[in-house]
């Protein structure tokens, strides 16, 4: 899970270099950079507990603060979830009650079951292995019963920021066709994708011949991250006019048409940054 966090950071570094860092500070460049740069920073500790070959009488010490500190790999994408569905309804006041509750939820759920459930294996599990990795005892029901609740209020969360964009979007029958139906088929992609996910992880922890073994949950834990990094990039690409996009259409009547084009409310908790303005002492000219 490391290299496919690192894999996509690569893929995405240019996009990213000109549409965050280049970016004024804003609450979604700050969540943004939580969800891309804490599984990088962190996933490599994992490895290392997990993998590595440790003393058995180090594994108490090392398990439970790598459990607690998985917690905010739900915590953080999500949390870009909400500030996107909540930006798009033009901050209505009913949107955030639901976003926040469901909100809560899930934070108070991942916290308690990742700062509760670390049962390590039987001590007759180390005499045999020997020198082995530390991580938590995934052979018990309740375990996996608790990580299971983990997944279905992802889900949940997931459903309820969909809902509230689907609602706002038909309500205000799309006040802008264009930016409304690319939030709305974002929002159905992404939900769709870690809806795919979701069933993929169940179906490989709760299979009875696994033992819970635990298959699958990084690759859950992991992909929320990567999609919200995609979902904020494509929506400041699909919103923000860059110098080179200027200099393709240099035409004045094509520009004129491109400042004047209603691109949503410009809120930062939903596209995080306002197109540019063209700079006053270049003026186009009015012909190609």
């Amino acid at each position: 899970m490391t290299w496919l966090c690192f894999y996509e950071w690569m893929l995405t570094a240019n996009a990213e270099f000109e549409l965050i860092h280049r970016a004024r500070w804003t609450s979604v460049k700050i969540t943004y950079l939580l969800c891309r740069y804490y599984p990088l920073m962190y996933l490599p500790f994992l490895s290392w507990g997990y993998v590595g070959d440790h003393d058995p009488r180090l594994c108490p010490r090392v398990v439970v603060p790598l459990q607690f500190l998985q917690a905010p790999l739900q915590i953080f994408p999500q949390a870009v979830m909400v500030m996107r569905a909540y930006g798009f309804t033009g901050r209505d006041r009913k949107a955030l009650i639901g976003l926040s509750l469901g909100y809560l939820i899930l934070v108070t759920v991942n916290l308690g079951v990742f700062i509760t459930e670390n049962t390590l294996p039987e001590e007759f599990f180390y005499q045999e292995m020997g020198p082995t990795g530390c991580f938590p005892n995934y052979g018990t029901t309740v375990m996996a019963v608790h990580l299971g609740y983990i997944m279905l209020v992802a889900f949940l969360m997931d459903a309820i920021s969909l809902g509230v964009i689907l609602w706002h979007f038909y309500r205000t029958r799309g006040a802008d066709i264009s930016l409304g139906r690319f939030f709305v088929l974002q929002g159905i992609y992404a939900f769709c994708f870690a809806l795919a996910i979701n069933l993929m992880t169940a179906v490989l922890f709760f299979d009875p011949n696994n033992k819970y073994t635990g298959i699958g949950l990084p690759l859950f834990l992991v992909t929320p991250n990567l999609i919200a990094c995609r979902l904020v990039l494509q929506l400041r690409r699909k919103v923000t006019l860059t110098d080179s996009e200027i200099s393709r259409r240099n035409s004045e009547i094509v520009h004129n048409a491109l400042a004047t084009r209603s691109c949503g409310p410009s809120d930062p908790w939903l596209l995080g940054e306002e197109p540019p303005e063209p700079e006053p002492e270049t003026p186009l000219s009015p012909y190609p």
